[in-house]
């Protein structure tokens, strides 16, 4: 059984459908929250943030309410970058979930960007020929339904390959190297997660896309299924890449 380390911002951006793929696949994985000073696996005294891989199969970061640039504010997001290539440098791998994707993306050496909008809700991206050649997203359908919430995103990253477009932002989800995967979508995304982000954070959310007043409950009733067959085969190719590397 292989265990996974999963990174989390705070208590609303949990490692979701995400986590139950991992687990159903035979595989374990940890949690570590640094912003709440909390380690599952050391719930009264706080280890603080490894600096090695250890004995962790791969590394996952998840979203959160910051920016990935808001690192004097968030000290741990440049500890992350850090970590997430000492992972790669052993040849573990790595994945990035929307702000995850973007910490991903400044520790290669890229920038992240406000997009001017906000983009959230249920949005069509495609595969790009890349991603078509790429061992995790070669058979996802050509263009598929997929969950966004965020206002930044991710270029000029040295390396980087984008795997799928579309939407508010040019890269949708990419590959550096071997083993490297960021998605701007929230492949761990729940309908009670979502829910908790649009109760937490209802009025920016609702000020910048009042839309999803009405369009909520009928938009996850219509894309979610996909969506989650999606997230579901991409997370997975991911964990069976790990063990042909």
């Amino acid at each position: 059984m292989r265990t996974f380390l999963v990174v989390t911002a705070d208590p609303y951006a949990p490692a979701g459908a995400l986590g139950t793929t991992i687990l159903e696949a035979g595989d374990y994985y940890d949690t570590i929250m640094p912003t709440k000073r909390h380690a599952s696996w050391s719930p009264f005294d706080y280890p603080g943030m490894p600096s090695q891989p250890g004995d962790y199969a791969g590394l996952i970061i998840m979203g959160g309410a910051m920016s990935a640039n808001d690192v004097d504010e968030h000290p741990y997001l440049l500890e992350l970058e850090a970590l997430a290539r000492r992972f790669d440098e052993e040849g573990r791998l790595v994945l990035g979930v929307c702000l995850g994707a973007q910490v991903v993306a400044r520790a290669w050496g890229g920038e992240v960007f406000a997009m001017g909008q906000l983009e959230t809700g249920f949005n069509q991206v495609s595969v790009t020929p890349e991603g078509s050649a790429d061992p995790v997203f070669s058979d996802v359908p050509a263009t598929f339904s997929t969950f966004q919430n965020h206002y930044e995103a991710v270029r000029n990253v040295p390396g980087l390959e984008t795997l799928a477009t579309g939407g508010a932002c040019d890269i949708q989800a990419f590959r550096i190297g071997e083993r490297v995967y960021g998605t701007q979508f929230h492949v761990e995304v729940t309908l009670d997660i979502a829910r908790g982000w649009y109760r937490v954070s209802a009025e920016t959310l609702y000020r910048d896309a009042p839309h999803m007043k009405q369009e909520f409950d009928r938009s996850f009733q219509t894309h979610y299924r996909q969506h989650s067959q999606v997230s579901r085969q991409i997370v997975e190719r991911w964990l069976a890449l790990g063990t042909a590397l």
